[in-house]
């Protein structure tokens, strides 16, 4: 099996934890770790590989086109989606530059 997630950084402080939290995806505030939870699920050879430059770089994407395009977006998003959206991205892109948030590739055989 293998798959990516956003995750914490490894090896926050609690406050950097929780603001980690906060800027990430409702799954970020899990209590485990990915590596724990694959193996009590009984897999072996788990392999973790950090993408996090990749999707910082997804992200800087996201928030330039969303700018770029804003007109049109919140043409057909409304204003309130609109920036939602654009606040949510920016967040994000903020806590990867803060060491907050990693994206993580998780490989892993029974």
């Amino acid at each position: 099996m293998a798959f990516h997630t956003i995750q914490p950084t490894p090896g926050l402080d609690p406050n950097q934890r929780r603001r980690a939290n906060r800027a990430g995806p409702y799954a970020v505030a899990m209590t485990s770790t990915y590596e724990k939870l694959l193996v009590n699920a009984g897999f072996r050879e788990v392999e973790a590989r950090d993408d996090t430059a990749e999707y910082r770089a997804t992200q800087a994407r996201w928030v330039n086109a969303t700018r770029h395009h804003e007109a049109a977006m919140r043409a057909v998003m409304g204003d309130a989606m609109f920036e939602d959206r654009l606040t949510a991205r920016t967040r994000t892109l903020d806590a990867v530059d803060a060491g907050l948030l990693s994206r993580f590739r998780y490989a892993a055989s029974r």
